[in-house]
């Protein structure tokens, strides 16, 4: 009891939100959905038989759910899973009962917009007994080093039906279920979630058996393999981020002589953005990656990495027509026949939505890791920090337009196609998508203005603030079942002097903020 207490007390201290990226976006999502439904004066929900949700609510309710029991996952996953916990005596113990209470206070908290709604209680608790199901998913939670081999059926499964309940009337026939059938699912989602929070480690292999231990990192694994290859003049398979092992085989000394790096350095492999040195794969996949030139160079974190126009169609024609075989799958259940056209035309509207939100969501990552930038700027030649600093924001700014425009040019027909705007306002939409885009892919350069040392779980709150919540609202109040206000188009025009107050003061800032300065030595 007394080590399930200390392990619950951690989930109120600062490790619980360290690194815990999910954890913050979980909180902003939530406060949007509460937001929501206590600023929704509806006399009842109930129409025909059906509970019905407000507009966007279960967007954002499910979002945060999904983050919030995603970020208590991570806390414990990276606990019962570290080097110690297999020697502390009642450690795994305690944090398997203290993860209970932490889950079940999300859960509860969860709960209140619903009731506030007019849901019912049980059918409440079964929607969360399913997302517990998925958000608890040890494959992909907590560090990397540590996890298991992905299992992809499990995956699957996980991710259509979280796309399956990203869409409100999901969660509605679930809240209008007989009380039998909530008490099922609930049943089974708490059953699952115990069972996939159960945690008994292997025993660690003794060093000298020739295995190794359980708490052997991957990166020592590699570091060990380098040293090998290094020794007996092989070739090694140099880790790419975004590349797979393998994708590249070069020696050590002809990796270094290509990229005009030393062989000390030539371990931590910086690629060039756009594809300067593209994969070796099929025709298509060439074509999918290709770039326009000028997006080529100069030399910058493979982070900025961005999909050509070619790649950006191709994955856009994809969802959206996920979305609408989705939509028609949910339609024709809830009707119980062949949907209506106007039932479809109305839930279609998620599309441009679900597209620019993916567009943009990508835009600003390159702000969050910044391990190869000592080594770009200590080989590639850039001079200074603030030259490098501009230059990332050059690249930055080519990859936003070209996202934004390419947005702009799909979704904006679209958005007309499925809502109330007239072919008259295509451009006026189709700059004002670009206008919110180009204002999110820049939010995240706000924090540099007021402090040094902004940690990354900052900067990611901002970036998701952008993409999701900016993009989403306003791509949403755009593209609606009624023609938007006249003060919208200047709100959501307002994003493209805000990015040029920002590509004039963020490249200043970003050198004068702390990040490595000194590259890691080789093994």
């Amino acid at each position: 009891m007394k080590n399930a207490l200390h392990a619950l007390r951690l989930y109120v201290k600062p490790v619980f939100w360290r690194e815990n990226y999910t954890l913050l976006t979980g909180l902003l999502w939530t406060m949007v959905a509460f937001f929501v439904a206590f600023t929704d004066h509806s006399t009842t929900h109930w129409q025909n038989g059906l509970f019905k949700l407000p507009s966007s609510f279960g967007t954002w309710w499910w979002l945060g759910l999904q983050a919030l029991i995603s970020g208590v996952a991570c806390q414990y996953w990276r606990q019962v899973r570290s080097p110690l916990a297999s020697m502390t005596p009642g450690m795994i113990e305690a944090e398997y009962q203290a993860v209970q209470v932490a889950l079940s206070g999300v859960v509860v908290l969860m709960a209140v917009p619903l009731l506030h709604l007019g849901a019912p209680f049980l059918n409440s608790l079964a929607q969360e007994s399913i997302c517990l199901a998925l958000g608890v998913n040890g494959d992909m939670t907590g560090p990397k080093n540590l996890r298991k081999p992905v299992r992809w059926l499990r995956m699957f499964m996980m991710f259509v039906l979280f796309v399956a309940f990203m869409f409100p009337q999901s969660q509605e026939r679930i809240l209008s279920a007989p009380w039998y059938v909530a008490l099922g699912l609930l049943a089974i989602g708490i059953s699952m979630t115990l069972i996939e929070l159960g945690h008994r480690p292997q025993p660690a292999a003794l060093p000298g058996g020739g295995a190794p231990t359980v708490a052997q990192p991957r990166y020592q694994a590699r570091r060990n393999a380098l040293q090998a290859a290094r020794t007996q003049g092989q070739s090694y398979p140099i880790q790419r981020d975004g590349m797979a092992a393998g994708s590249g085989w070069a020696t050590e000394s002809a990796f270094a002589g290509e990229y005009g790096v030393t062989a000390a350095s030539s371990y931590h492999a910086v690629t060039i953005n756009g594809g300067a040195r593209a994969q070796e794969g099929t025709g298509i996949r060439n074509l999918m990656q290709w770039q326009f030139p000028w997006l080529r160079k100069p030399p910058v974190p493979n982070t900025m990495m961005t999909p050509g126009p070619v790649g950006f169609l191709a994955s856009s024609v994809v969802v959206l027509v996920f979305l609408f075989i989705l939509n028609m799958i949910l339609e024709a259940f809830s009707a119980g026949g062949m949907p209506h056209w106007s039932a479809i035309r109305k839930s279609m509207l998620i599309a441009p939505q679900m597209i620019c939100m993916m567009s943009a969501s990508g835009l600003a990552s390159w702000m969050l890791i910044r391990a190869d930038w000592p080594f770009l700027l200590n080989l590639a030649g850039y001079g200074t920090r603030a030259d490098f600093a501009r230059a990332l924001y050059r690249t930055h700014a080519k990859r936003a337009v070209q996202s934004a425009a390419l947005a702009a040019l799909f979704c904006a027909p679209l958005g007309i196609v499925f809502g109330a705007e007239s072919w008259r306002e295509l451009f006026l939409s189709m700059g004002a998508i670009f206008s919110v885009m180009m204002g999110a892919s820049y939010l995240p350069s706000l924090p540099l203005l007021f402090s040094r040392k902004t940690r990354p779980g900052v900067l990611q709150a901002f970036n998701l603030l952008g993409s999701f919540v900016c993009v989403q609202m306003g791509v949403s109040l755009l593209f609606s079942e009624a023609s938007p206000p006249a003060w919208l188009w200047g709100t959501l025009f307002a994003g493209l002097p805000f990015s040029a107050l920002m590509a004039w003061l963020a490249p200043r800032a970003l050198a004068q903020a702390d990040w490595p300065i000194e590259p890691l030595t080789a093994p």
